[in-house]
């Protein structure tokens, strides 16, 4: 019996196994990777820097409209893909000014606050909050039809009296009544001290 022979057989089957294995492997992988790489090519999402109107109309957030000098669109440019903000720029038609519109979503409204702090352009001032602010403030009309049973919701600011409602007793003459026996009676040592001494002995 030649177990040499067996064992060398043996050997070259499982290389070969293992080879198979290996290329059919490698060949999926490859595979995959082509499929991710076209996908990827097709879809042509830009995250960052200058795009058309229609790819940034595609984000659901809310568009930001901020003017800009013609002469800072090239700076502009470059900082915005540092900071990593996408935009359009746009010139309305007929008019011919001294500045473009930088159109972007509220996703990059604080990007684009320090991006233009840092170019030198004041921040936006907020003119809707003032208005929200402004509504709030105002007093509010008291109700037309109030039920005294119910009360009009409007607190009243101080009581005349220190006689409470009928049937409900006085929180003020019962707060005021302790005050006047508390005062009758002698101070006690805290509780902490007593402790103190009881341990030291």
């Amino acid at each position: 019996m030649d177990v040499s022979g067996e064992v060398a057989d043996l050997m070259v089957k499982e290389t070969l196994q293992a080879g198979e294995a290996a290329v059919r492997l490698a060949a999926s992988g490859i595979k995959n990777v082509a499929a991710l790489l076209l996908a990827l090519s097709q879809s042509d999402r830009k995250i960052v820097g200058r795009t058309s109107a229609k790819k940034l109309t595609r984000d659901p957030a809310p568009a930001v409209v901020l003017p800009l000098r013609t002469e800072d669109v090239k700076r502009f440019g470059k900082l915005a893909r540092e900071y990593g903000i996408l935009y359009v720029i746009a010139k309305p038609h007929g008019r011919d000014g001294p500045t473009v519109d930088v159109i972007s979503t509220e996703r990059y409204a604080a990007k684009l606050n320090a991006l233009y702090q840092s170019m030198g352009y004041p921040l936006p001032e907020k003119e809707a909050g003032r208005e929200e602010n402004a509504k709030k403030t105002g007093p509010r009309a008291p109700q037309e039809r109030s039920s005294p049973e119910r009360g009009s919701g409007l607190r009243a600011t101080a009581r005349t009296s220190e006689a409470a409602p009928e049937g409900k007793p006085s929180v003020r003459a019962r707060l005021a009544a302790l005050h006047a026996a508390a005062k009758g009676l002698e101070p006690v040592e805290p509780l902490r001290d007593r402790n103190k001494e009881l341990l030291t002995r």
